[in-house]
Formats: structure tokens, C-alpha cells, sequence
């Protein structure tokens, strides 16, 4: 039988000592006190954000986009991205499980550039017709995923032997389904296209899937790592990067001489020991105080969590199903901090000879590095965190949701089918997360802008665009629909501020910040600021093909902008100023235009 053991990549025999911190000193303006960060304000319970996106109506026809690029991702408030080409569905079928559409060369690192193995899962030894649904054990005690900054040597230790026993299976029986690299290449499948399902590429990334697939997957891992040390209690620990105590690399997995098997030596050496992680990171680190990072953080968990996510579709993605293609647009999380994090713990370019992110920063090796687990281990803690927050935020009720299926096998080494709808409630599942706090619910950004910017001392929006390339910061003002909106006409419709037609060169990497009503002398590194709107984001991506042009053209860039004004107190005006900063890669984007509309959201 060939060998299901991942060959190594990229040299990974460079070990740089740890606990070597790169953050550089401070060249902010201020930084917010210790009380501020931790303790800021009472608890905001009425979350006031306008969204008519469904909720779950399964009587509601499907909408979906199948012009979003993976490589271009938002981190913005309410960020809508591409959407042009909407196609209704009177109907829509449910995303099947793949179990005979493998193909053994089709995974690829990006276009041009196929995985040098494998991605496919050992064959089957029975039928794929055969295949049951999964059903859950009874009488099982419900495992508790402890925080990663809580736990004790004993549980590193356990840890760690766990995931030598599962690499283990990979030399004694390399088509063992429960070994490290099986488990690995799980996600390179399922995320780099070595399934399809009605003859179209399977992505369950950048759409509604991303959470439920994920969740099936970790519950399957655990329950093969408990089984491996004879515990049914054992809990995957989860990487709390939403609490300050979480927001470095876990030290369980920073200790190469103590627990080498939680180690993963192609990671960004410069990410080890005790530096704080940003959960906005796109490939350049921001210069910043550790405190004015976490505040930074704690910001951007707050936009994501509640601003961002006031209604299941912005939440989860957009609807994915067999008469549309791959990719119609991520939810919320999943923009940000989950893909920031993979970046920010994976291999910089060309370090250790990785040229692709490698381990984390690339969907099909990430499943290598035993911190991608912890990671959406939390990703998927969010989810459960979410459907307390009240309002509209609940799971999605819609059939083609619900009856999607993926494909696992369990810790016997049995293949199963399983739904979506039977993997929405994590205690029904058999486990729970260890309580901890989480302050980025009380960290709604303050104004500090001092007084209103007077939108006739800057160019208007006609005078502005379009623009050839944003090289420095660049304001302007730019004229609203309509002025002083009821609370109904607000619940009944977003206010957007859209750019339109933008080109981007997609050998960078891109990142350009978005403010409004922000004095010209701001620090544009200070992220808790109600004036921060959101930010467009693009990695890089390099055509196999040097005839392609390397410019992409995007129809649209939205921020969702009616919480924000409230924020500030702009709510009657007629008109706005707008600043743009470029961060990385400015000087590679163009942009047409820029309007502020009134949507269904």
C-alpha cells in the first residue's frame, strides 16, 4: 500500500532559540490605560444594528455569489465583497458528501503548483453506498476543552503523547485513517480541491459550511486522540487569542525539547516566545506597545463578533449548494482573526525555504501543525459564544443548510456520513469549553476624534476619484442618501459605504484601513476607535502562467456604516469624510469611485 506519510516541503531543521521577542517600541500617540483595557465602560447589552438578511426562512429563496475570490478577504464592518452576478435560486441542493470524487493529483497549493502528494483519505473498505449516518454514543461523560494559557504540565504532557501516538500509526500502518498525516490531509481535501461534487470544485471555506465542517472535524481528532491514551474525557484545548492572557503562541506548543510533537517547526520564528499575536495580521507586522496590540485585538473581536455579526448570514457566509460554484462569500470569523491567525503563525516567505506560508499559513498543510487544531478549537467556541449575544444572532435553519453532509471516520477506523443539523448544538455533541472572560463584549471603540471634521476643508468624492494608487493617506468627502434616519428605516435597511471597481495587483500583499470623521493627526495604528470603519485586505497570489495579467479587477468594496455613525455621532449629517490609509500594498491599488447607498441587508 503507498504510504499516506506527508513529505516534508520545506526544510524545517532550522529550530531559532524562542522566546526571542521582535515587538519593536511603541511609535503611537497614546495608549489606552490598563483600566481602560480590561475594565471600559458597563456592558453593553442593547446591540443596535440594522440587518434584514435572513435568518434562517426556509421558505426565502437562496442568493449567492460566485465571483468572490479566495485570495481577497475583508476585515471590515459589515464587509460585502463582489457582489455582482447574484444568482437566485427557486431551489437548492444540499452540498453532499464527498466519498468517491477524490482525486489523487487534483489538490493544488494555488493554480499551476499541485501538492506534491496525496490529499485523498485511505480507500474504502466497504461500499460508499454503504456509508451510515453517524450517531452519537450515550452515556459518554461530556469533555471539557480547557483554554490553552490554563493548563497545567500534566495536560501538556498528555497532549503531547497523544499526538505521538498518532504519528506512530503513520509508520505502522501509513493507510490508518486515525494517523497524524490522515488527519492532516483531511482539510487539504476538503480546502485545495481535491474533491468535487456535482462536477464543480469542493471548497468548504468562504461560505456557510465553514463552521460546521470544521466543528465535525475537531469532534473526530478528539475523540481519536482520547481514544490513542485511554481517555473518553480528554478535551482538545482551545487557543483563546480573544482574551489578552491568549494572545501569544501557547506555550504547550513553543517548548521543542519538552514536547516535541506539539511542536511545528515551520511556523514564523519571529511569532514565538512572548509576543502578542495581531488578530488583523496580513503578512506585515504592525509597529506597537503590547498593550495598544490587545486593545487593537480586543477592538477588532468586538466589529467581528457583534458590529459585524448582527444576523446569521453575515455570521456564517453566504449559502453554498450544488447549482452554485465554490467560494460565495465568507462570513465574519472567518475573515477575521481566522485567517489572520493562520497567517500569523505560519512560515514568512522563503523562511526555512517555505515559499507558501507553510505549516499554517496554507490550507493544505495547516492540519500539520498541532496549533491549527487549538485555533479552531476557539473558532469554534465563537460560534457557541455567538447565539448568547441575543438578537437575531441563531443558526440557520434552511434545509440545503442543514442536509449538508461531509465524510469522517472515527476512532475505530469506521467510515461515517454526518449533517449538518446534527452537529449545531456542541453539547449534544458531547463537549463544552472551559469557562473564561471574554472583555472584548464590553470593548465598543470610543470616539476620539475631538470635534466634527468639516467635510467642505477636503476634496469631495468627485474631485477624489479615481484614484491610480493610494500611497499615502488620501480624504475626502462624500455626500449620504439620506440624513437623520428612524430606527424602523434603519432596521429596514444598512447604510454602505462602497468603493467601486477596484484593480489590484495580486503579487502583493494588500492592506489599506478605512476611517471616517478622523482628524488628519490621528495615529492610524490605533485600531479602538470608533472611527475605524474596517479594512481591505489581499494576499498574494502569482499566475503559473506569465502571459495573465497580474491586475484583478474587483467590482466592489462595502463597510456597513450605520452602527458607526451613531458611534460618532454623525447620524444628520449630509456629508462625510473618508480617509484611506494604505498599511501594505497601496501603491498597487486603484480605485474608480466611491457612493454611499442604502441596502437590504
Amino acid at each position: 500500500m503507498a504510504s499516506s506519510v506527508i513529505p516534508p516541503v520545506c526544510n524545517s531543521t532550522t529550530v531559532k532559540t524562542p522566546f526571542t521577542s521582535t515587538t519593536k517600541s511603541s511609535s503611537l500617540a497614546s495608549t489606552p490605560k490598563p483600566s481602560q483595557l480590561f475594565l471600559r465602560g458597563k456592558r453593553n447589552h442593547s446591540f443596535k444594528v440594522s440587518c434584514k438578511v435572513s435568518n434562517g426562512d426556509e421558505n426565502q429563496s437562496v442568493e449567492t455569489n460566485n465571483s468572490v475570490d479566495r485570495r481577497n478577504v475583508l476585515l471590515g464592518l459589515g464587509g460585502l465583497y463582489g457582489a455582482a452576478n447574484v444568482v437566485p435560486l427557486a431551489s437548492a441542493t444540499p452540498i453532499p458528501a464527498p466519498t468517491t470524487s477524490c482525486s489523487k493529483t487534483g489538490a493544488t497549493i494555488k493554480p499551476g503548483l499541485p501538492v506534491p502528494y496525496s490529499c485523498c483519505p485511505p480507500p474504502l473498505k466497504i461500499d460508499p453506498k454503504d456509508i451510515p449516518h453517524y450517531t452519537f454514543p450515550t452515556g459518554s461523560k461530556l469533555r471539557i476543552r480547557p483554554a490553552s494559557h490554563a493548563v497545567d504540565e500534566e495536560y501538556m504532557a498528555k497532549y503531547n503523547l497523544a499526538i505521538t501516538k498518532m504519528k506512530e500509526l503513520d509508520v505502522t500502518d501509513p493507510d490508518d485513517p486515525r494517523g497524524f498525516a490522515a488527519q492532516a490531509k483531511i482539510h487539504c481535501a476538503y480546502c485545495n480541491g481535491a474533491y468535487t461534487v456535482a462536477g464543480k470544485e469542493l471548497q468548504i471555506h468562504f461560505s456557510w459550511l465553514f463552521f460546521p465542517f470544521h466543528r465535525w472535524y475537531l469532534y473526530f481528532y478528539e475523540r481519536i486522540l482520547g481514544s490513542l491514551i485511554n481517555d473518553p474525557t480528554f478535551g482538545l484545548p482551545y487557543w483563546n487569542w480573544d482574551h489578552p492572557k491568549g494572545m501569544r503562541l501557547p506555550h504547550m506548543f513553543d517548548q521543542p525539547n519538552v514536547y516535541p510533537d506539539l511542536y511545528d517547526p515551520r511556523r514564523n520564528q519571529e511569532h514565538r516566545g512572548s509576543v502578542i499575536m495581531d488578530l488583523g495580521h496580513f503578512g506585515q507586522d504592525v509597529k506597537g506597545t503590547d498593550l495598544q496590540m490587545m486593545s487593537n485585538n480586543l477592538t477588532l473581536m468586538y466589529r467581528q463578533m457583534i458590529t459585524n455579526s448582527p444576523c446569521p448570514q453575515l455570521f456564517f457566509g453566504k449559502p453554498y449548494c450544488t447549482e452554485v460554484g465554490p467560494k460565495p462569500g465568507q462570513g465574519a470569523i472567518e475573515n477575521i482573526p481566522h485567517t489572520p491567525v493562520h497567517i500569523w503563525v505560519g512560515s514568512k516567505p522563503n523562511e526555512n525555504n517555505c515559499k507558501n506560508g507553510e505549516d499554517m499559513g496554507n490550507f493544505y498543510s495547516a492540519g500539520k501543525d498541532p496549533a491549527f487544531y487549538s485555533h479552531h478549537a476557539n473558532v469554534d467556541r465563537m460560534w457557541t459564544i455567538w447565539k448568547t449575544l441575543g438578537g437575531k444572532r441563531k443558526d440557520i435553519n434552511k434545509p440545503d443548510y442543514l442536509n449538508s453532509e461531509f465524510f469522517f471516520y472515527d476512532e475505530k477506523k469506521n467510515p461515517f456520513l454526518v449533517k449538518v443539523r446534527d452537529c449545531l448544538d456542541n453539547k449534544k455533541m458531547g463537549y463544552d469549553f472551559q469557562a473564561m472572560p471574554t472583555p472584548w463584549r464590553n470593548f465598543k471603540p470610543l470616539k476620539k476624534s475631538k470635534s466634527k471634521v468639516n467635510a467642505r476643508s477636503v476634496p469631495p468624492v468627485t474631485q477624489t476619484f479615481p484614484i491610480a494608487k493610494i500611497d499615502k493617506a488620501i480624504t475626502f468627502s462624500i455626500k449620504r442618501e439620506t440624513s437623520g434616519r428612524t430606527q424602523q428605516e434603519k432596521d429596514a435597511e444598512e447604510e454602505m459605504l462602497t468603493f467601486l471597481e477596484l484593480n489590484i495587483d495580486q503579487r502583493k500583499h494588500i492592506r489599506f484601513d478605512v476611517f471616517i470623521n478622523a482628524d488628519a493627526n490621528s495615529n492610524w495604528y490605533e485600531l479602538d476607535r470608533a472611527e475605524f470603519a474596517g479594512s481591505y485586505t489581499a494576499l498574494p497570489h502569482v499566475h503559473s502562467d506569465p502571459t495573465k495579467p497580474h491586475v484583478a479587477p474587483i467590482a466592489k468594496f462595502q463597510l456597513a456604516i450605520t452602527e458607526l455613525l451613531e458611534e460618532i455621532g454623525l447620524e444628520d449629517e449630509d456629508d462625510i469624510v473618508v480617509t484611506l490609509v494604505p498599511k501594505t500594498g497601496g501603491e498597487f491599488v486603484a480605485i474608480k469611485s466611491a457612493v454611499i447607498t442604502l441596502e437590504a441587508c
